[in-house]
């Protein structure tokens, strides 16, 4: 059986103004996680020839650009390929991991330093986001305090229309949960609640307690963008970079 694969990257072209400097908010992250004066990432890895890329800016320290990448990797007759993401450094490493969301959609992830959490990325398949935390040159995945990997339900399977969303109004971005609440007259509200990973990158939860929870906005018509926004995987201006089995 042949198999085309689909790939496609695109990237929002708002900037945030920093001393009359156009700087993407995701590029200079507060917290970087990535080793003082470092010689870069790398390793004997190779990025799968189908990989489609986009720019992340520098994040293993060396002071040079890299990307991030999202692969079809086609499989043979008796199998239905698979899906690999991850960080190309321009010091010549490949740091992936293997998606296994099983969602027959677009495979999707963006990648963003963020305001004292170092970088994080979050890949989803329009069904299940799932949190990855850049640390030492490895992509960890998070686990939730009580055990299992940080999954997120997103779109038609999320309960209460939920989402990933950012927040950048302090000037760096967080990482939050959204919900596009119904109202009785049919319209929405987006509630966020901000989600922390840990130092280490292993752990991951939602806030609680004063100020962890913010409506973002209020009263939305059900076809303001914004609302199907807050039950997908969106992060502002950050770029995504996709791929699809066919």
């Amino acid at each position: 059986m042949r198999r085309s694969i689909r790939a496609a990257f695109g990237a929002c072209g708002a900037l945030l103004l920093v001393a009359g400097i156009a700087t993407p908010v995701w590029a200079a992250p507060v917290s970087a996680a990535a080793p003082a004066a470092s010689k870069g990432c790398t390793n004997a890895g190779s990025v799968p020839k189908s990989a489609r890329t986009v720019p992340i800016g520098d994040v293993d320290g060396d002071g040079r650009d890299d990307t991030a990448f999202y692969a079809a990797v086609p499989g043979t007759t008796d199998a239905q390929g698979h899906y690999d993401y991850g960080i190309h450094t321009a010091a010549g490493g490949v740091i992936k991991v293997r998606d296994r969301m099983k969602g027959i959609n677009v495979h999707s992830g963006w990648f963003s330093g963020t305001d004292g959490m170092g970088f994080v990325a979050v890949i989803d398949d329009t069904e299940t986001a799932t949190l990855y935390a850049f640390r030492g040159c490895r992509l960890i995945q998070p686990q939730h305090v009580g055990g299992g990997a940080y999954l997120m339900k997103i779109g038609n399977r999320a309960s209460g229309a939920t989402g990933v969303a950012c927040n950048d109004l302090n000037g760096g971005v967080l990482l939050e949960r959204a919900t596009a609440r119904k109202r009785s007259n049919g319209n929405y509200d987006i509630v966020r609640t901000i989600i922390t990973v840990s130092a280490d990158g292993k752990t991951a939860k939602q806030q609680s307690g004063s100020g962890s929870t913010t409506v973002r906005w209020s009263n939305l018509k059900p076809s303001d963008k914004r609302v199907k926004q807050a039950r997908a995987n969106y992060c502002n201006d950050v770029p995504k970079v996709d791929a699809r089995l066919d």
